[in-house]
């Protein structure tokens, strides 16, 4: 299972650095969006929101809804520590 969420975050990883170069002016919103519904929110509310303008075809969405189970399995107080992670790195980078 661990290793199986891995390959996973790699996958989703490579789209998230596509994303990045297709729209550099609104990556720095998209991304911590898309991390922070991946960690607290529904995969309808990851569609209905951050990724809502890019077409993302069946691979990517089923790396995400894997990406998600994995998420979901981790220990409370793990999928705590990582939104207290993008919180930090989010808080960085709006007051560079």
């Amino acid at each position: 299972n661990v290793i199986h969420c891995e390959m996973v975050l790699v996958e989703v990883t490579a789209y998230l650095i596509l994303l990045r170069s297709l729209s550099a002016g609104s990556s720095h919103e998209v991304v911590p969006s898309l991390l922070q519904t991946l960690l607290e929110g529904s995969m309808e509310q990851l569609y209905a929101g951050p990724i809502s303008r890019y077409n993302v075809d069946e691979m990517t969405s089923a790396a995400l809804a894997e990406l998600k189970k994995c998420i979901d399995e981790l220990p409370p107080e793990h999928l705590k520590a990582l939104v207290n992670l993008l919180v930090i790195n989010s808080f960085y980078h709006s007051h560079k």
